[in-house]
């Protein structure tokens, strides 16, 4: 049986963390390694982690969560890795249909959906990522695969470098840009986990810094200059916009590629 490998960064999230464990420990597939790199939390989390013996962690200040994700998968020992923020929660099944994936596709990255819910889990919803995986289509329309329903090699993580330390909030576009570049990879019409937003998650209290990071990564790895993900962000006037969305779809046209 193949060892997956999962891996947990939080700070400080202990509201969340227990969900989060109980999720791993409740998967159908089996063997799991189980990763905790807390970076020093104050908040009980380390009381949770204490309670489990099915976990491995450790709780020390570290540089961000690219560096707790990068020491974190350094010390795993499966071939498949997954990451699961500890605000988020993984489906049952989840595990077991993402190695299914990889194993039938022979892809080295696998991708579904996610059920998005507010802070206690009320407003479920399925958010669908990219239908299929378009390195053009990524590059300019921006991310479209959400990490905690996300599954990859061990061999492709280390053939691309691990994680890029000096991003802190568009660490995964790069990450899953880097591995479209050189290895397959597939989507699954599935969902794998729960997306949970709230108001002290990233993607909501940095909203605004997430932008000038997320352009900068499309643009380090060949993403248009006038792409939908510049326009969306930068044209506020509704003719304006209309122009150059129309330029970007004759991009897409050229490249022979249908905008969304």
């Amino acid at each position: 049986m193949t060892l997956v490998s999962i891996v947990t960064p939080s700070l400080d999230q202990g509201r969340y963390l227990r969900e989060a464990l109980d999720s791993v420990r409740a998967q159908t597939h089996r063997p799991i390694e189980h990763i905790v790199v807390d970076g020093g939390s104050t908040d009980g989390s380390i009381e949770i982690l204490r309670e489990r013996d099915d976990v491995r962690w450790v709780s020390e200040p570290d540089r961000g969560q690219s560096h707790a994700l990068n020491k974190g998968f350094a010390t795993a020992t499966g071939d498949v890795l997954g990451w699961l923020n500890a605000d988020d929660a993984y489906l049952p099944d989840a595990v077991a249909s993402g190695l299914e994936a990889l194993e039938s596709s022979n892809a080295a990255l696998v991708y579904a959906d996610v059920e998005r819910v507010n802070d206690d889990r009320v407003n479920p919803r399925r958010i669908r990522s990219r239908p299929a995986w378009d390195l053009w289509t990524e590059l300019n329309d921006g991310n479209g695969i959400f990490s905690p329903s996300v599954f990859f090699t061990r061999a492709a993580f280390e053939a691309v470098g691990g994680l890029d330390e000096s991003l802190h909030l568009t660490m995964d576009y790069d990450l899953w840009l880097r591995i479209g570049k050189r290895f397959s990879v597939r989507h699954v019409d599935d969902v794998w986990s729960v997306q949970r937003i709230h108001d002290d998650a990233k993607t909501v209290r940095s909203y605004e810094q997430f932008w000038p990071e997320r352009i900068a990564v499309s643009r380090r790895h060949g993403g248009r200059l006038l792409s939908p993900l510049v326009i969306r962000r930068y044209v506020r006037s509704p003719r304006a916009q209309e122009v150059a969305m129309r330029a970007a779809a004759a991009a897409y046209a050229l490249a022979g590629k249908r905008p969304r």
